[in-house]
């Protein structure tokens, strides 16, 4: 005979089982499906980053990471959905794309889903072919709705992702870090960037990482070109730069920039090619066409691009010269002397004997920068000092910056005792007002080598160490060799 109370209890638990299942049921979909009171969902959308979402919502990094669980590894994914502050409206932040050299302004506006119009409209250009390297567009992200994004993103494939060579600063970070996580040195990522003080960054800024390729589908190259990289992306006067041009076949590639031909290193078996270059004083500045021209084995090929130009901004000095020296202030003597520099320094030497930055010539400070515009006793500022001044003492010994090789060891009429060692693809740097050169013509040397003693040789108002650089010709800042890598 069957209890009754067993039946009741049986019949109790069913019940309960019967109500679970029922609250189950009921219960709401995870936060990530249903946004709390005040919030609403946003889908990651292509180049999006938090602090991008974070600025859109009025809201913090901190804030979005907390109340989606993330942690500050967490990597964003298109597609993805995040709770965030909700809203009637929010106002798109514009996000900025940094033109580099054969990239399209239809290319760019079809990796950001916008139309060419829109586009130029937004950076009101009138002409989608006068863009140049290192321009910096604004693109203005779609408005959210109620529900985050109203448009949802494309599917993989339909339009190239950019931006794979910028890296947009986040909370907390620091050149330094940054760097770290490419593998570039803080100097490298500095050039690349045009960054005077390297503790002047913020969230949000985009940084060009160099080194790191544009995705193919944002360029318009016609083969054989497959990449094409400028360093700086925007030039400045009196500075040196480079282009590395890649060819899927091996190919000749020549180069003119700023009305003059530039000599081309080809490596990797004739398919990358590069180019030192550098911008002239008293360039003004602008924006210059860049014409490469690559014969390959499907016949000639003409590419051109543009470049701009800034301005070096440099100062203006007087300086008082003797009697004794006066002569020298004479057109005919300075005329010959840059004339047999510029000889001497424009061959460009297949072989390079230097990698990496300069070292310092002399151990001793800087008093005078390289640029300035320079009068002598009162007269007109119509010549500028091509190189920097090492307050060296005299007989203080002077070191080779790069090893080399010695291209002249002689008295120059204005530079004194003076050293030129060729470095390699078209780089040279002159030693001048030397008391002693240590050096023979032909002499290979060694970075950190002593070459010779500080003096005051030459035209010359005390002793000093007068350090140059040249780059095919050309006089530049050689401070940018201390603290910058060249290819």
């Amino acid at each position: 005979m069957t209890d009754p109370r067993r039946g009741r209890w049986l019949a109790l638990l069913l019940c309960l089982l019967l109500s679970a299942v029922t609250l189950r049921a009921q219960t709401p979909p995870p936060a990530a499906d249903l946004p709390q009171p005040g919030l609403t969902i946003y889908v990651v959308q292509r180049h999006d980053t938090l602090y991008d979402i974070a600025q859109a919502y009025s809201t913090t990094i901190d804030y979005l990471v907390e109340i989606n669980s993330l942690n500050s590894t967490s990597r964003i994914l298109v597609g993805q959905r995040l709770l965030v502050p909700a809203g009637d409206s929010v106002t798109p932040v514009p996000r900025t794309h940094i033109i580099q050299p054969g990239e399209t302004l239809a290319g760019i506006a079809a990796g950001y889903g916008q139309s060419l119009a829109a586009l130029m409209q937004a950076n009101n250009i009138l002409n989608a072919d006068q863009i140049y390297a290192g321009q910096v567009l604004q693109i203005v992200a779609p408005a959210a709705g109620n529900a985050g994004v109203a448009t949802p993103p494309a599917p993989a494939g339909t339009a190239p992702t950019l931006g794979a060579n910028l890296h947009t600063v986040q909370s907390g970070e620091t050149l330094f870090k940054i760097a770290m996580q490419y593998g570039l040195t803080v100097n490298d990522l500095a050039a690349a960037n045009g960054l005077v003080d390297l503790t002047l960054i913020y969230a949000g800024q985009q940084l060009v990482i160099p080194g790191t390729a544009v995705e193919p589908a944002a360029l318009a190259l016609p083969a054989p070109l497959t990449a094409l990289a400028v360093s700086p992306l925007v030039m400045t006067e009196a500075e040196a730069g480079s282009l590395v041009v890649t060819t899927a076949t091996p190919a000749t590639v020549t180069f003119n920039f700023l009305n003059r031909a530039w000599q081309v290193v080809a490596t990797d078996g004739g398919t990358r090619h590069v180019v030192l270059l550098a911008v002239p004083m008293f360039t003004a500045a602008g924006i210059y066409p860049a014409q490469l021209s690559v014969s390959g084995a499907g016949g000639p090929v003409e590419y051109t691009f543009n470049l701009r130009v800034l301005a070096g901004g440099y100062g203006t000095q007087n300086i008082n010269v003797s009697d004794e020296l006066a002569p020298l202030l004479a057109p005919a003597p300075q005329a010959y002397e840059l004339d047999l520099l510029t000889r001497i320094t424009s061959p460009v030497t297949q072989t390079r004997a230097y990698t990496g930055i300069f070292s310092l010539p002399a151990a001793a400070a800087m008093n005078s920068p390289f640029g300035t515009r320079r009068s002598y006793n009162g007269g007109e500022a119509n010549t500028f000092h091509t190189g920097a001044d090492f307050a060296s003492a005299p007989g203080a010994p002077i070191l080779a910056a790069a090893p080399g090789q010695v291209v002249l060891a002689d008295l120059l009429s204005i530079r004194g005792n003076s050293i030129v060692i060729d470095h390699g693809w078209g780089v040279y740097s002159v030693y001048c007002h030397l008391s002693a050169i240590n050096v023979d013509l032909g002499q290979m040397v060694t970075a950190g080598q002593v070459i010779g003693a500080a003096g005051a040789t030459g035209r010359i108002t005390g002793p000093h160490l007068h350090w140059e650089i040249w780059v095919s010709g050309v006089p530049v800042n050689p401070l940018t060799w201390l603290t910058r890598s060249f290819p």
